[in-house]
Order: C-alpha cells, then structure tokens, then sequence
C-alpha cells in the first residue's frame, strides 16, 4: 500500500480540473486523530472518498452536503483514507447523472458509478507513494472532461453567489444567466442538488465560517459584513444551518471542518 509522508497530504488537482476537483486529501489517521465532536460542515461540494482499514477499501460517493455530518472517530478507524474534495458541479460533471437523489447522502461508489469505482479502487491499491495517488486520480478525473456537461448559465449564477459570498438576489443572478428563476433553480437541483436558494444560503453560512476562522471578531460586525438583518438573524441562521450558536462553534472550531476552498487556494497559491 501507499508510503506514508505525512499526516495529512494535500494536493491541488491539476489546473484543467480545478473547475470541478478541489484538492485530494491523503491522511493517515492515528487512534486518536479525530475527535468524537468530529463534525463536517455543509457546503454544498460532494466527495469522493476511498479508505482503508487494514481489511478492505471502501469507496463512497457524498453527495453535496446539506448539513453537519457527524463523523465523529470513524476516520480512526482507517489506516489510509483519500478525500477527493470536488466543487459544487464537480459531481455531476463526473458521474453526468442528476445530483438530487445524491444530495445529502453517502452512497456506495460501486452501485452508483462502476467505472469511476474500478479505476479509483486500482489507483488507490496499486499507488507507492501520495504524489502518485494524486497524480493517477487526476488522470482518471481528466478522463471525465472530454465532454462538459455542466451549463454554463449554472457555472456564471454560481460564480456570482459565491463572488457576493451569498448575498446576491435570486432575480439578479437569472436575470445575468439569461434564464427564468425557475429555470436556473432546476439547474440547481440538477447538477448541484440543492435549490439556488440554499446554495446562497450555505456560500453564505461558509464565508461566515472563512471570516471566523481568520481571524475571530465581533460577531455583531461580522454579521452585518455578511448581509444579516441584524445579529439575531445571524445567530439564528448560523445555529440552523451548524447545529451551534456562533460562540460554541468559535470555543470548539476544532471539532469541525468547514468548506475546504481555503486550504485550496492556500495551496494552489503555494504551486503558483
């Protein structure tokens, strides 16, 4: 099996893939790695992910994910376990099918794309080192590029959501896509899984999250910053969409793990 490095191994995909393939995440959990708090964020981005435990691998599509996810010491459990951390189309470019049966599940690679699971579970088995996983799975991810799916109306809307970090109107981002609010939202449910209500919501909740973790402040400041009424919508929005109250969620930023895209451009900025 793979040589471990490190830890934790992070890999930017390669640049042609960087539309729908984040970063691949290549860990080897100790005993004591993840906590039993251990909570996954919503942000609305699927996964691939392959693990390890000694016995067998096990591979699962996540669909985009809808809210916290408990994982608790289950990643302990794994001697080497490969995240594929995608964007929010990224899944749907790869496995071409509707996201919304996928929305907020785990779900057996296998059983939803055999292809996909036969060429990752051969590249995580038959890899030496990280750089080769990452590298083999860029080639296999690249594959399913050779004819872009995704619409280009999704890919502008969602651009300009997360460019306003969520606080852009339903109306204005159809009215720039040059379709119907209710053609752009089933475009959403289609090749994201969530309505564009929701993608907003969590772009949103995550910015909230990235501000937090640079550099914690007042929350009444941050929530006018981040378009909310007043703080008591803020609060209650957070607490909605997390499980936790702002506060708990600063006393204990460790038991979580939010929308990946900074540790992506921290790193794509380090290869640059």
């Amino acid at each position: 099996m793979i040589q471990q490095d490190s830890q934790f191994n992070l890999f930017p995909s390669h640049a042609g893939l960087r539309k729908y393939v984040l970063y691949y995440n290549i860990a080897f959990p100790a005993n004591d790695t993840f906590a039993a708090q251990y909570t996954l964020m919503p942000n609305a981005c699927g996964t691939l992910s392959l693990a390890f435990d000694g016995t067998a691998v096990m591979a699962e599509l996540w669909g985009a994910s809808l809210t916290p996810v408990p994982l608790g010491t289950e990643p302990n459990s794994y001697r080497i376990l490969l995240l594929i951390q995608l964007s929010p189309y990224g899944l749907y470019q790869i496995t071409r099918q509707s996201q919304t049966e996928f929305a907020g599940k785990r779900l057996s690679l296998a059983d939803i794309d055999s292809e996909l699971f036969k060429s990752l579970h051969q590249a995580f088995v038959k890899s030496k080192t990280v750089t080769e996983l990452a590298n083999t799975c860029d080639q296999i991810l690249y594959r399913r590029m050779e004819k872009l799916v995704v619409s280009d109306a999704l890919v502008s809307a969602a651009a300009l959501i997360s460019g306003s970090h969520g606080q852009v109107q339903v109306k204005e981002a159809a009215r720039q896509s040059g379709y119907s609010e209710r053609q752009l939202n089933r475009l959403f449910l289609t090749q994201i899984g969530m309505n564009i209500k929701h993608f907003a919501r969590l772009t949103r909740f995550n910015y909230v999250l990235t501000q937090i973790q640079k550099s914690p402040c007042f929350f009444a400041a941050l929530s006018q910053q981040a378009g909310y009424f007043d703080q008591a919508h803020f609060d209650k929005d957070f607490k909605d969409i997390s499980g936790v109250s702002p506060q708990t969620y600063l006393k204990t930023m460790s038991d979580f793990y939010y929308d990946g895209m900074e540790i992506y451009h921290t790193i794509s900025s380090k290869e640059e």
